[in-house]
């Protein structure tokens, strides 16, 4: 499959490496020099966690769980944007939209005990969400919700049968942040940008990288999956949506409740 050239985020005119100033190259060298460090030093750490754990003795019965943030943001100026893009590629946007490089994120699940790792460094193209991390802890403790305390309906499942090479039950998922808006079913996503833009309908299993939007094609899947997807949000508290960006939120919000500063303190 190629692997696309994203031109909309750059206003259609991608540049090129040549077309960057020798200030703006030398900008990009050093800070991704600085990202590879901190890249290396929490390799270094997690290795340091790794043989604290051997010390204590209970290597054989601990889970590491490992993830990344949501996609790379673009913030931090053009330089940012262009480090930012390199670290989605090959999904489109960025951190804080909805699309693939927004929402997507590696995720090792590892026992420390190398006889229960039955798939050893397999990989699973099974999708996901961070809805499910909380069910497969439980379930790695044979622990459940008690029904008597709120949220006995956890929206996530248990991922130990995708971790033993098993297929997990086909669902829908749900995606809202700051007004970006998603829903992923079987192979059609639909997804936009912001509350003031339109639909766009993706069928991931030809087009991953969401390059084609087939809304145009398909216009009663799109009325399906936004019923869904405005369901699902009547029901979450999703609305209204946010557009503001971090900031302005904070100030907005604290405007209104005089009694909060904006910082959590728990």
């Amino acid at each position: 499959m190629q692997l696309p050239l994203y031109t909309r985020e750059f206003d259609g005119k991608r540049p090129a490496w040549s077309d960057l100033t020798p200030q703006q190259q030398e900008k990009w060298i050093k800070d991704m020099a600085t990202y590879a460090a901190m890249i290396e030093i929490m390799d270094e750490g997690i290795g340091k966690l790794v043989d604290a754990v051997r010390k204590k003795g209970i290597l054989d019965n601990t889970v590491f769980l490992f993830l990344s943030d949501n996609g790379a943001t673009n913030e931090g100026g053009y330089i940012g944007q262009l480090m930012a893009d390199l670290s989605n590629t090959p999904y489109r946007s960025y951190k804080q939209w909805c699309f693939q490089g927004g929402t997507s994120t590696p995720f090792i699940l590892t026992y420390g005990d190398p006889e229960k790792n039955t798939n050893k460094g397999g990989i699973c193209h099974q999708p996901a969400h961070i809805i499910d991390l909380l069910p497969t802890c439980m379930d790695l403790a044979n622990a459940s919700w008690p029904n008597s305390k709120a949220h006995a309906d956890l929206p996530g499942i248990s991922l130990l049968p995708a971790v033993s090479g098993q297929a997990v039950k086909p669902r829908t998922l749900y995606f809202e942040h700051q007004s970006s808006c998603a829903i992923i079913e079987s192979n059609w996503k639909l997804v936009k940008a912001s509350r003031k833009q339109q639909w766009e309908l993706i069928d991931l299993s030809t087009d991953p990288f969401e390059t084609h939007d087939l809304s145009a094609q398909y216009p009663e899947k799109v009325e399906e999956l936004e019923a869904k997807w405005i369901h699902w949000a009547n029901n979450h508290q999703v609305f209204p949506l946010e557009d503001k960006v971090w900031k302005q939120r904070i100030n907005f919000y604290k405007e209104k409740n005089s009694d909060q500063t904006g910082i959590d303190n728990n």
